[in-house]
């Protein structure tokens, strides 16, 4: 009698598991980043567009806007950035910010309509559209004042 051979047969289901588990990951991943992306997005004004189609989108919405000119290299701009990155992010979801490098080309136009001669000019425009400029480095608590106006808090 010859000599029994074992032949082991997979079935197909344990055979096809893994691919299963890769494509099921892969598809998972990729509705959580374009989940993640679409909240993020709402609430963002397109990135790629200049901060004078920013404000004006704000304006358009009645959205109280602060706008913020500067440069990166004088010092006065980096002292006024840093109180701008300490004190904004507590109104980030009442008043808009429009942050605009004078020195970008792409915002000499922006910088001949709102008459900026002097940085950093901070400009603080309510929902109606009526703005207040402020020239030079503020304090943080008086950023925080003109602020408060624009977000409607009470003080």
């Amino acid at each position: 009698m010859p000599p029994k051979i074992k032949i082991k047969i997979k079935p197909k289901k344990i055979e096809q598991l893994p691919k299963i588990l890769i494509l099921s990951g892969i598809l998972i991943i990729s509705l959580a980043i374009f989940f993640i992306k679409n909240q993020s997005d709402k609430n963002l004004v397109a990135v790629n567009e200049s901060p004078e189609a920013q404000f004006d989108s704000y304006l358009q919405e009645e959205k109280p806007v602060f706008l913020f000119f500067h440069s990166n290299n004088c010092e006065s701009c980096i002292k006024m950035i840093a109180t701008v990155n300490q004190v904004y992010p507590a109104y980030e979801n009442e008043v808009a910010l429009v942050d605009v490098n004078v020195y970008d080309p792409i915002n000499e136009k922006f910088l001949k309509r709102a008459g900026i001669n002097t940085i950093p000019t901070q400009v603080f425009v309510d929902s109606s559209g009526q703005g207040t400029v402020t020239i030079g480095v503020m304090t943080a608590d008086q950023l925080e004042l003109y602020l408060d106006l624009l977000a409607g808090r009470d003080q």
